[in-house]
């Protein structure tokens, strides 16, 4: 008899106990939460079950003693990250003991590979049994289950059914955009990096404790559930990662500044480019604090659209006489009833030309050009990152610019050290690869 069979065989009937402990991180999407439930409705595939979004970290196991010592070990590997991000990819289909699933695969970053590791290193000896999946190196295919338990007789006719689903009516997909699989257009949530804040403890089902990462902090399963620690923990996190200024900005790089797609008083942005928030008005007063720590009375910023949205958002004007600096307003798709705006706008700055436009696709630029732009947010990073040198564009939605006006002149200076087409995402990528100052200096 194979081993793998005898396992089964003594957990069936009663000769071993079964594993009943499960490490996670919750995923606070809604989104993600929205599709899992309209699952069935969708495919017309009821087999199955479901839960709230979530990745499982390590498990299911069966520690040699009680579960008073897990908190413990597992703050080795708990302590250094403040947070986990992972990105959709492939649609998976998997099978388990009791039943298939289809899942969302996830492309890990290097945090959560690591945390993932240390979870393995230091619970390992503690275990009395453990999924082969964590036993050391490791092979866990990092997921968000759709549909699981479905029974092995109807799961090919079940991912069959997902596979040959036509798109959802409402799903545009972007000119030049890779094709996704029909059930991810139901989807309505982008393309953006998850960020994963907390690390789950349960047993049975059953929430034990729960490590907030950027607080570094266990919370009690009365505190997990609260939405005011949710705020807090969000908040923890803009702090830690320079999302949230906490003052005004001293030795920077100085104007002109440029930032595009602030979303003012648009709840559902937030959904959507998982912005690190907790409600729109929450968002509104970080962003526009942040501006003003960025931008002085006479600093020349252009913003190049979209400066609030949604039906209950109060009036662009209203926003306008918030935000300090002298602006250049450069009309997005959403911007109806803001006068004195441009619907685009040619510089040369340092040795560069620039055209400003909201959405790079409308532009006709000249060759010698870059292009500065918002409108993609950090939806199509593959395709608009913060700077791709070899398209010569430059996104400056507000999430790839940490929520803040951004330096033409540390722009310049990135360009002038980015090899040919190189592509850097993010504004927080930039900096790391290229930190301190450009000592180039401008040409001429």
């Amino acid at each position: 008899m194979r081993k793998g069979h005898r396992a089964k065989t003594a957990w069936r009937v009663g000769l071993r106990r079964p594993a009943d402990h499960l490490i996670l991180a919750r995923v606070p999407d809604r989104g993600i939460a929205a599709l899992i439930d309209s699952f069935p409705r969708v495919t017309g595939c009821t087999s199955g079950d479901a839960r709230e979004p979530h990745v499982t970290l390590f498990g299911p196991f069966l520690p040699k003693s009680d579960s008073r010592g897990l908190p413990g070990a597992m703050e080795n590997a708990l302590n250094s990250p403040s947070h986990l991000s992972c990105r959709i990819a492939e649609l998976v289909r998997l099978e388990g003991m009791r039943g298939g699933a289809i899942a969302l695969g996830l492309d890990p970053d290097q945090g959560l590979k690591a945390l993932y590791s240390g979870l393995v290193e230091s619970l390992s000896p503690q275990l009395e049994t453990c999924s082969w999946i964590d036993r050391p190196p490791g092979q866990r295919l990092f997921h968000i289950s759709l549909r699981f338990n479905i029974p092995f007789r109807e799961f090919s006719f079940v991912w069959d059914r997902v596979m040959s689903l036509p798109p959802s009516p409402l799903f545009l997909r972007p000119k030049g955009k890779k094709p996704v699989p029909p059930i991810r257009t139901y989807l309505y949530t982008g393309d953006a990096t998850i960020d994963l804040f907390r690390v789950a403890l349960l047993r049975r089902g059953s929430l034990l404790a729960e490590y907030d990462l950027p607080r570094k902090t266990w919370l009690s399963r009365g505190q997990a559930f609260r939405p005011e620690e949710w705020v807090k923990t969000r908040e923890e996190f803009r702090k830690l990662e320079g999302l949230e200024l906490p003052g005004l900005v001293t030795g920077g790089q100085g104007p002109p500044f440029v930032i595009s797609d602030l979303h003012l008083g648009h709840g559902n942005i937030i959904d959507y480019c998982r912005r690190p928030f907790s409600s729109s008005g929450e968002m509104d007063r970080v962003l526009i604090r942040n501006w003003n720590f960025t931008v002085r009375p006479d600093d020349e910023v252009y913003f190049l659209g979209d400066l609030r949205h949604g039906r209950n958002a109060p009036e662009g004007s209203n926003y306008l006489g918030l935000l300090a600096g002298k602006m250049c307003f450069i009309y997005g798709n959403h911007d109806q009833g803001i006068a004195g705006g441009v619907d685009r706008t040619r510089m040369t700055y340092q040795e560069y030309s620039f055209l400003l436009i909201h959405d790079p696709e409308r532009a006709s630029a000249e060759k010698a050009e870059w292009v500065i732009h918002g409108h993609y947010h950090n939806n199509d990073i593959a395709r608009y990152p913060f700077i791709h040198a070899g398209n010569r564009t430059i996104n400056v939605s507000a999430e790839l610019v940490n929520y803040s006006p951004v330096s033409l002149n540390e722009i310049c200076g990135f360009l002038r050290r980015a090899g040919p087409g190189e592509q850097i995402p993010t504004l927080k990528e930039a900096r790391e690869r290229y930190p301190g100052p450009d000592k180039s200096g401008p040409v001429g």
